[in-house]
C-alpha cells in the first residue's frame, strides 16, 4: 500500500510480462513492442518497424 511499493494498479503485459504503472503506458508499450506495422520507404521499398527508423533512413536514401 506504500506509494513507492508495488501497487495494485500496476498492470502486466500479457505477451511479455513487462509491468507498467498505468493503462496508458501499457497501451503505448503494446503498440510499440507488439503491434508492429511496417512502414515502407517510398524510394527503395525497404520496410521499418518504427517511423523513427524510416525517418533516419530517408536522410540517406536516394
Amino acid at each position: 500500500m506504500g506509494f513507492f511499493g508495488s501497487s495494485e494498479k500496476e498492470l502486466k503485459c500479457k505477451k511479455c510480462g513487462t509491468v507498467l504503472p498505468d493503462p496508458e503506458r501499457l497501451k503505448k508499450h503494446q503498440e510499440k513492442a507488439h503491434n508492429k506495422k511496417k512502414e515502407k520507404c517510398r524510394v527503395c521499398g525497404e520496410e521499418f518497424d518504427y517511423s523513427e527508423e524510416l525517418r533516419k533512413h530517408k536522410k540517406n536514401c536516394k
